[in-house]
């Protein structure tokens, strides 16, 4: 069996809204308003994406059905045209004419369904595979699950997954097309939609309120990251696979504050030091895709398996000092 994951993030703003990209179904969406469905991979992802932002302090979401749709309809689009085409397809963009086009942009797909913006961020994750011999599968709640941990380590989907709008819809397809006599090639997209229609459904931090991602109790976090699976990568003079960094660290406070990291460390429970990288809107490397209210520490070597680290971390929010100080572990 082959496997060609990607989790891929490309990266667009839309006024008050960061477009950054990260797959079962049928030819119906079932999800509800309320709940995601036992089974589904909505659902998986629900509770990974819905636990790491309450605990973190982002914010909770709630499900929306036209966002529901939305992002489903893409996913779709995304593993029809890839099963048609024969080329593996991810990203933002729809074209006019193809089967199951709803618009160009994700806020045109939005406005399809009838929702209503003032902000909108969209995520995207995809895997392709192709075998001879069925591998096991996940479960389709287990693929949801591993969608949104893959997006949640990695710099751009994780800022969108972070997002101000307290709305969400989830969406995911799969399908399988035969290649050849003996290989079968398996496509699946999983699409996050995160928005909000007035003012009062933007998320908001404080004002002085800095939270972070990973934070104080987060466990089961991947010991390591590959930049050049994500889209644009953050890390461009990483082109391979081989080459891998730690988890991200996300901080961020309200779009109207500046943040500026003066310190960190990354310490492990053996006392060991672990080195860093920062990257942010401003020097000493210019990120175009990161605001003035975010910045990212990112270890340059993978961390250990099953090992807690602390992290501290120093700066301001508009010249007024700040501290942070959390332990986060790690998984496998």
């Amino acid at each position: 069996m082959m496997t060609k994951p990607a989790s891929v993030s490309l990266s667009l703003i839309l006024a008050l809204g960061l477009v950054a990209c990260g797959g079962g179904g049928d030819d119906s969406p079932t999800v509800e308003t309320a709940s995601y469905l036992p089974d589904q991979a909505e659902l998986g992802a629900w509770n990974v994406l819905q636990e790491a932002r309450t605990l973190c302090g982002f914010g909770a979401l709630t499900p929306n059905a036209k966002l529901n749709v939305a992002a489903w309809s893409h996913s779709k689009y995304l593993v029809d045209l890839s099963i048609a085409t024969g080329v593996y397809q991810l990203s933002h963009l729809e074209t006019p004419g193809v089967p199951g086009f709803t618009g160009v942009y994700p806020w045109d797909r939005a406005e399809y369904r009838e929702y209503n913006y003032l902000g909108l961020a969209e995520i995207l994750e995809a895997t392709e595979r192709e075998y001879t011999h069925q591998p096991i599968f996940p479960t389709m709640e287990e693929r949801g699950a591993n969608s949104m941990r893959s997006l949640l380590n990695t710099v751009y989907h994780l800022s969108g997954a972070m997002f101000e709008g307290s709305d969400v819809g989830l969406g995911a397809y799969i399908a399988t097309s035969k290649i050849n006599a003996t290989t079968w090639r398996e496509e699946y997209r999983f699409g996050s939609l995160f928005g909000y229609t007035s003012p009062h459904q933007r998320i908001a931090l404080g004002i002085g309120n800095v939270a972070t991602y990973p934070c104080q109790g987060s466990s089961n976090i991947p010991t390591k990251f590959v930049p050049v699976y994500e889209s644009p990568n953050p890390f461009p003079d990483m082109t391979s696979t081989s080459e891998t960094v730690g988890p991200p660290i996300y901080l961020k406070v309200d779009a109207e504050q500046t943040l500026t990291l003066t310190f960190n460390s990354v310490v492990s429970e053996y006392g060991v030091s672990v080195p860093t990288t920062v990257l942010t809107a401003r020097e000493p490397r210019i990120d175009p895709y990161i605001s003035d209210n975010e910045v990212f520490v990112v270890p340059t070597v993978p961390l250990d398996p099953y090992t807690t680290y602390q992290v501290t971390l120093y700066g301001s929010i508009d010249g007024m000092a700040f501290t942070r100080s959390f332990a986060m572990s790690t998984g496998s």
